[in-house]
This record gives C-alpha cells, structure tokens and sequence, in this order.
C-alpha cells in the first residue's frame, strides 16, 4: 500500500538506509511475500471482495523505530487500527492458505542494517524528517518478482470497489 502523496523525502532516506530502496517503493506492506501458484487474476479475484470491504482510510507515520534490531521502521500511528484490520481480513478472508505472521506490527521499511550503531544513526536521520507524514490509504498494489529478484508491479485494487 502507497501513501498517496509526495514522499520524495522518505525515497532519498530509504536510497541511503534501505536495501531494497531500488526494487520498490516506500510503502506499508500489508502480507508479507508469499507463493500463489496461479494467475493474478485468479489472486485479485480473492482479493477484491475483503478490498471492497474496506473503504479508503487517512493515516500517519512517524516514531522512527528499531525492529527487530535490524529493521528501521516509521510506525503508523493514525489508522493504525484501519491498517490492522485490512491486514487480518486479508489473511482471513483471501488467503486462508497462506501462514499468518504471528506479528504484524503496521509500519513503512525505510532501513535494515545487522549493525546497532548504523540503525542508531538512521533512526536520527529519520527523526529529521517533517514527521508525522499524513496520506490516504485509497488502494492495494500487489506485486510479483521476477528472475532477477526484482518487484514488478501487477495490478492497483481499489478500496471499497470492487476492481
């Protein structure tokens, strides 16, 4: 999920502290990378019915954070609630399948690094951003790999329509 605003200020951070800054854009992961053997189709067709269900959402991100002691993360704050649902349903209703993360914790990746001190300097380069950053939640974008590892962007899935 992409906020929908200008966030060229996170990408420039991400670019330094984040790895996968060049494979895909900052946004709010809502499953986590799993195998769906089929097409796209067939998973959007999954998708659409817990999508249409949850209308578009206004949230924010700040409190840069440490997970994991390896991830940099901005928590969503406002609609953190909305983003935790969305997660749930998803996992519930569209890929009943798929294990579950026993945590989900709503955030945007802006860095990982095995070093403390390297995620200790990023977390105060993170807190010069203009925080909190506001957008709207209006879509879901899935995304597949491919042989060079890559993301590639496969389809845009409204919310509270079905696609």
């Amino acid at each position: 999920m992409f906020p929908e605003r200008d966030h060229a200020e996170v990408e420039r951070l991400r670019a330094k502290w984040d790895p996968l800054a060049a494979r895909v854009p900052a946004h709010i992961t809502i499953a986590y990378p799993f195998d769906w053997p089929g097409p796209v189709h067939a998973l959007v067709d999954r998708l659409s019915p817990a999508l249409a269900a949850c209308p578009p959402f206004k949230f924010d991100l700040s409190a840069p954070t440490v997970w994991e002691d390896e991830y940099l993360f901005l928590l969503v704050g406002h609609g953190r609630e909305a983003v935790q649902r969305l997660h749930e349903s998803i996992y519930a209703l569209a890929l009943p399948d798929v294990r579950q993360p026993t945590t989900f914790v709503p955030h945007m990746t802006i860095g990982r690094s095995a070093d403390k001190t390297t995620l200790l300097t990023g977390v105060k380069e993170a807190s010069a951003l203009a925080l909190p950053i506001t957008g709207t939640a209006r879509r879901l974008t899935l995304y597949s790999r491919d042989g060079d590892e890559r993301r590639v962007r496969d389809v845009d899935i409204s919310f509270g329509a079905i696609a």
